[in-house]
């Protein structure tokens, strides 16, 4: 007894450390935006990234209530453990979740809506320019296998340049970013794939 209940606290202090880092990382994603003439920044905005943070620990909460139900009844009935793996999967989306926040605080894609070219800018001081309908060779697609309370985890992989350029599907939450998912969809065939873990 004294070793699950060791198990739990251990589980529940990882949890709420992680938690407060994600909510922590969502507030600070918003970036400052420079003036581009005639760019527009593909952001998620504050909204959307509040929203995805509730969902998902809401989602992970489930997760640890189904962890912690597991272990204690596991020691009773043996059958009880075909729950662990889906709660594992559940708390598992935490960390899904801080990826996706990590792209969306560290990159700023501007796209020009006219030209549809498209500048990406990472924290690090690195930069790509490309033309979205010229200079992209491939589009895949990788994404959760499901939906956990309305939110789907994923990225969009563009080949550009022989270099490749990752976009969290949470920046296609926000409905101003649409002209620029809107032309890759109709201009390039996207190849999807299922993943548990879609980590960027």
């Amino acid at each position: 007894m004294n070793k699950i209940l060791l198990i739990v606290i251990l589980v529940g202090i990882l949890i709420y450390f992680l938690s407060r880092r994600v909510m922590m990382k969502g507030k600070s994603t918003a970036v400052q935006k420079s003036n581009k003439q005639g760019f527009f920044l593909v952001e998620s905005g504050a909204p959307i990234i509040q929203r995805t943070i509730k969902n998902t620990l809401f989602s992970v909460g489930i997760g640890v209530v189904l962890f912690i139900i597991t272990i204690v009844l596991a020691m009773k009935v043996k059958i009880i453990l075909f729950m662990l793996p889906i709660s594992l999967y559940l708390m598992s989306q935490l960390f899904l979740l801080n990826n996706q926040l990590k792209y969306a605080k560290d990159q700023r894609i501007w796209f020009n809506p006219n030209t549809n070219d498209v500048m990406i800018e990472w924290l690090s001081g690195n930069r790509v320019s490309f033309n979205l309908l010229k200079d992209v060779q491939q589009v895949r697609a990788v994404k959760s296998v499901q939906k956990n309370n309305q939110i789907l985890f994923g990225y969009y992989e563009l080949s550009v340049h022989n270099n490749q350029v990752f976009v969290p599907f949470i920046l296609e939450d926000n409905q101003m970013n649409t002209r620029f998912f809107k032309t890759m969809k109709e201009n390039y065939s996207i190849n999807p794939k299922s993943s548990l873990y879609p980590i960027i």
